[in-house]
């Protein structure tokens, strides 16, 4: 007869509860998706309770409708014109729909087979993903660090999931991904990489055959990848945002007063809700009720009283982390409220985790999709916490910072000539800040201004 052995071991497996991943994404969504989200569960929910408020949110939305020009040079840069200046069809088409982009990618995930470990850490990725689809830091940074030792198997999931692109860190990724996912490989992936990655503006001024010699092939294929380029979608993630980000709806105000920095949640920009008491007394009436209509109305009564619980407690949830990052941005980026975008500190999503004592992953969806109201204009929160270059003073200099005296370099230069990357560079050397002229160049292309010879000046 065979041995039979009983093996004891431990070991450590990371279980999200349906509460804990609700809780996740209600803390990513920005305030349009959120109030559609209550509004759904007020429509099915009849013990939920939106309560009245004034301004009401289309009002209040309406303030905001037109505030998207002061955004514009802290948002993604894209590349989204054909040669001629026209709109491409690769960012035409773009539909909305009432499935959020963390709902669509979670329903596809469910039905995967792989291993329960791999699947949690898909899902703390896909919540922590923006409104285009990109993540905010790369995907081990996201995960605790039990759960590390998954990133790589999550992210191959998440890459084969619908739409294809997601999951990226900027849109040039995604369009890379996008194309390894629609079967490009091996040297037509690597051209397609490097057109993606260097030569987007010289294609745009109908340069393919100075690109072709640089790439080391001919014109022909260089216009092939460029118009396969062009039927892919730089954010694949924005046909799942309801058309939200037409309207920019700050949720957070800080600005000054009297001298002083003032915060406050804008509360208006998401509805308040609570569950109907009388509700609450009709389940305690049925408790001890033998009849089987009132069991099934106990039941059902119960149900819902612990759904509208569950979604106050994501709002509160909410609020709070969100209370807690704007007190942390307020006091780490106070020379930012008070003096405007040059004196943007370098600070970490990770800074702000450790001193409100969260992971950093809570952080960054808080940061996500989300708009701050400033005496300078309403910017991204995501946009305040920036990486940076070292200034001869030993300080760091917030990346936001350099881009934008990079901008007002371009602006008021008067030789009547485009300065040069490397002349921007060097300017910028005499302002104390070290930037590489491959800084610049990329500096530059996030602020969507072309190169030197793409510029009358």
């Amino acid at each position: 007869m065979a041995d039979i052995r009983l093996d004891l071991s431990l070991r450590q497996e990371q279980k999200l509860s349906t509460q804990m991943v609700q809780t996740m994404e209600t803390i990513a969504m920005p305030a349009q998706e959120l109030n559609e989200k209550i509004r759904k569960e007020a429509e099915t929910n009849p013990v939920l309770v939106i309560k009245d408020r004034s301004p009401s949110y289309s009002e209040f939305a309406s303030r905001y409708s037109s505030a998207t020009d002061r955004r514009e040079s802290y948002s993604d840069s894209s590349y989204g014109e054909d040669s001629d200046g026209q709109q491409g069809s690769w960012i035409e088409g773009m539909v909305s729909s009432r499935e959020s982009l963390s709902e669509h990618l979670l329903s596809q995930l469910w039905e995967s087979d792989a291993e329960k470990p791999v699947l949690a850490a898909a899902s703390v990725i896909i919540t922590a993903m923006d409104g285009n689809g990109f993540l905010p830091s790369p995907p081990e940074e996201l995960l605790p660090p039990e759960s590390r030792q998954y990133a790589q198997a999550a992210m191959d999931i998440i890459h084969t999931l619908e739409p294809l692109g997601v999951g990226a860190l900027n849109w040039r990724d995604s369009l890379i991904i996008q194309a390894r996912g629609l079967g490009m490989r091996s040297e037509e992936l690597s051209l397609f990489t490097k057109l993606v990655d260097s030569h987007l503006e010289q294609m745009r001024l109908g340069k393919a055959d100075e690109v072709a010699s640089e790439l080391g092939t001919d014109t022909e294929e260089v216009n092939a990848l460029f118009s396969f380029l062009k039927t892919l979608t730089p954010f694949p993630g924005r046909k799942y945002s309801s058309g939200y980000d037409e309207i920019v709806i700050p949720e957070i105000s800080i600005r000054k007063e009297d001298g002083k920095l003032r915060m406050k949640l804008e509360r208006d920009a998401v509805p308040s809700v609570e569950i109907d008491a009388s509700y609450r007394d009709m389940a305690a009436e049925l408790k001890g009720t033998r009849s089987e209509e009132g069991r099934k109305a106990r039941k059902f009564l119960s149900e819902s009283i612990a759904s509208a619980e569950s979604l106050i407690s994501q709002l509160e949830a909410r609020a709070s982390m969100l209370e807690k990052v704007g007190a942390f941005l307020m006091a780490r980026q106070q020379p930012f409220f008070l003096e405007g975008p040059l004196y943007l500190k370098a600070i970490t999503l990770k800074e702000a985790a450790d001193e409100i004592g969260v992971h950093e992953t809570t952080v960054g969806r808080i940061a996500s999709s989300k708009y701050i109201d400033t005496d300078w204009g309403i910017f991204p929160i995501r946009d305040l916490f920036t990486s940076g270059v070292k200034a001869e003073s030993g300080d760091t200099v917030s990346r936001s910072a350099v881009k934008e005296m990079i901008k007002l370099i371009i602006q008021e230069n008067t030789s009547g000539k485009a300065l040069s990357d490397q002349k921007i560079s060097d300017m910028l050397a005499a302002k104390g800040i070290k930037a590489a002229r491959r800084t610049v160049s990329k500096y530059r292309k996030e602020l969507d201004i072309e190169s030197s010879y793409g510029r009358s000046q």
